[in-house]
């Protein structure tokens, strides 16, 4: 068991107490961001199983946290998980939330694959406790399945407890220590807790009786499809053998719920009615019009295909919102093709948002019954959900995707390549280098070898050995993604060994070397290279030629709110007030008001009211956007070190008796 001390967790509030013991919002100092620490219950267990521990350490899926550590404090043993924003459907459910069908159907896929996960790790994590205030709903408008049982997990027979209304019958019996002989808690046990949760978040009603005879199935057929109505029926089923018999097939049958809706079949049924009744008089229409079925099919597919290329065209430039406009005009006219899909998943993954590429991936084109995954080009699309899966350190989802790409038969060297790389960074070197072989063999360029060998090395710790093989990639290659690809990870090696001077001048190289269209990446890792010899050197030039390049970054439309929000902060130390007015101004009106904002405000005016002799300052104006930033930021569940400086500052201000007279 790992053990780490108390100074690299900053305890931010607790966030609640039950059975299983005290939960804490920490900051992670060494990762700098936001965890939570969970007390485990019945620890002892846990200390001496070092193979299960790192089975859930090494636990990666889009819809459930990260359990970053297990950590011992005076005596108690707490797991670290990532901090996931929110809120429950609990809390939504509290608030007066209402659900549509196709919200819970989209949850409900998620739900199920988050189970199919955990339950087919070896040993399987059973969660347990499923139930709604441990399903959050992220503000992308996802689910995260939070608080799984690890003691569980751990020896198979500890229960967090009973829930009423969500727990399985099995679950009741020990609780309440009625007969146990026989009784086993395995995946069916949370699949009986799906259902549950779900037919209280359509009926608004907790499940309240013995043998599930007494549900007010009216009410929920009232709410929901037949359909879906059927998938809760199947797994609230008392006896186990009766419910589904895996998540992977609750999840099946959400995906086939609008084939399966009764409804759904009879508006399908009219359908085809009203066209017969109307067939001979569209006969009539095509020939007096003088148009054929060809000519109108031919017009939509060239209408369609014009779209697709202006998506591609909105994505070279970095255009994304025109680009997503043209892919749903697109998917409108040819609902079935995958073109347009894949146009779309590469211009999320280009934006650098990898967590929203996998899910349009998973729900927008491989859950979409309109598209058939069989048809050219599904390898591409694979390619793109390994590489997000591979941006986000998740290796080995990775690998499954570059598995089931070379299943739908590509033969793509590129494909080996970038799949040999992946290999490397899950320190299977041996395999890396013979897939890399295979695309040697399959055709691939001098160029691509040396920039592959040289991934191989960079993910395998050999530093210089790397960067002489990019070095070589960028003397022989003529194509601007590698050269881009060389330089930045040329750049990061020397940014990893603080060797920021080199790493500076790699990336002034690449800017040079490279043209306007594909320097973004080169620009951002430079301003914040600048921004650190900044610090570390109290050079001003540093921040000069930062701002320099985010003038740049908004010049080709390339900004986003951290553009503005940097551009603040610089022209703020360099003292050119009038600007970051400016900047603050655009923000506000652009990205509407939060706590930030408020925030820069106030920094502002405490900066400007400097400026002025002891008379003729005024901190009116500081006092109200303090106020307003405060607000928002009790709002936000966020861990901001400039807000503990600006209460510091305030309360110099109060205490200097210039807040008197507000």
């Amino acid at each position: 068991m790992e053990n780490s001390s108390l100074n690299t967790y900053k305890i931010v509030r607790k966030l609640g107490e039950g059975g299983g013991g005290i939960v804490y919002l920490a900051y992670h100092t060494r990762l700098q961001k936001q965890v939570v620490l969970k007390e485990i219950k019945n620890s002892h267990k846990i200390k001496n199983c070092r193979r299960e521990v790192d089975i859930l350490k090494g636990l990666h899926h889009t819809y459930l946290p990260e359990v970053y550590d297990f950590i011992e404090i005076d005596g108690h043993l707490y797991t670290v998980m990532s901090y996931i924003p929110g809120k429950s459907f609990q809390q939504l459910v509290q608030e007066g939330h209402r659900f549509k069908q196709s919200q819970l159907r989209r949850w409900g896929m998620q739900l199920c694959s988050a189970l199919d996960y955990l339950h087919n790790q070896k040993p399987p994590i059973i969660h347990s406790d499923i139930k709604p205030a441990n399903i959050m709903l992220t503000p992308q408008g996802n689910i995260c399945l939070i608080d799984f049982n690890i003691s569980f997990f751990l020896d198979g027979t500890a229960i967090v407890g009973y829930t009423h209304g969500y727990s399985s019958p099995e679950q009741k019996s020990i609780a309440f220590h009625e007969n146990k002989e026989g009784i086993v808690v395995d995946d069916k046990t949370d699949i009986y807790s799906v259902g549950a949760v779900f037919y209280y978040l359509i009926t608004g009603e907790k499940i309240n009786y013995e043998n599930n005879d007494l549900i007010n199935r009216e009410l929920l057929e009232k709410k929901v499809s037949q359909s879906f109505a059927n998938i809760i029926y199947m797994a609230i089923a008392y006896k186990k053998e009766d419910r589904f018999q895996s998540a992977n097939e609750m999840l099946k049958a959400f995906r086939q719920i609008p084939q399966n809706d009764k409804r759904y079949q009879k508006v399908v049924k009219m359908h085809k009615i009203s066209m017969i009744t109307a067939g001979s008089l569209l006969v009539v229409s095509i020939v007096l019009g003088g148009l054929g079925i060809h000519e109108l099919k031919l017009e939509k597919v060239e209408k369609y295909n014009s779209l697709v290329q202006q998506q591609i065209n909105y994505r070279q430039k970095k255009n994304y919102k025109k680009e997503e406009k043209a892919y749903k005009e697109a998917i409108k006219i040819i609902p079935d093709s995958l073109e347009s899909y894949y146009q779309n998943a590469l211009a999320i993954y280009e934006k650098g948002d990898y967590k929203e590429c996998l899910d349009f991936i998973s729900y927008d084109i491989e859950l979409n019954e309109k598209v058939n995954m069989l048809q050219k080009g599904n390898a591409d699309v694979m390619y793109v959900k390994a590489c997000s899966y591979f941006e986000l350190g998740n290796y080995k989802q990775a690998i499954k995707s570059y598995e089931q790409l070379f299943r739908y038969g590509s033969s793509n060297y590129l494909h080996y390549r970038d799949y040999a790389i992946t290999l490397a960074y899950n320190n299977d070197e041996i395999k890396a280098n013979q897939i890399l072989q295979k695309a040697i063999d399959k055709g691939m360029k001098e160029d691509s070898i040396y920039f592959a060998k040289g991934e191989i090395s960079k993910a395998m710790n050999r530093t210089d050995e790397a960067i002489n093989y990019f070095q070589l990639c960028l003397e022989k290659t003529e194509d601007d993604n590698l050269k881009e690809r060389s330089y930045v990870l040329i750049s990061d090696i020397y940014r990893n060994q603080n060797d920021f001077i080199k790493c500076r001048e790699t990336l002034a190289n690449a800017m040079n070397a490279l043209p306007v269209e594909r320097q973004l990446i080169s620009i951002e890792r430079l301003i914040q290279v600048d921004i650190d010899l900044a610090q570390k050197t109290n050079d001003n030039s540093y921040q000069k030629e930062a701002i320099d390049l985010l003038d740049k970054v908004v010049a080709n439309h390339w900004y986003t709110y951290k553009t503005y929000d940097n551009l603040v902060i610089l022209n703020e130390k360099l003292g050119n007030y009038t600007q970051v007015s400016k900047y603050l101004s655009y923000m506000k009106k652009t990205y509407g008001d939060d706590y930030n904002i408020n925030k820069r405000y106030a920094f502002l005016e405490i900066d400007l009211q400097k400026e002025k002799s002891n008379e003729e300052r005024d901190y009116e104006s500081f006092y109200k956007y303090y106020k307003e930033a405060k607000k928002l930021y009790e709002k936000e569940e966020k861990n901001d070190s400039e807000m503990q400086l600006l209460d510091d500052v305030y309360r110099q201000v109060e205490e200097g008796g210039w807040l008197d007279n507000v």
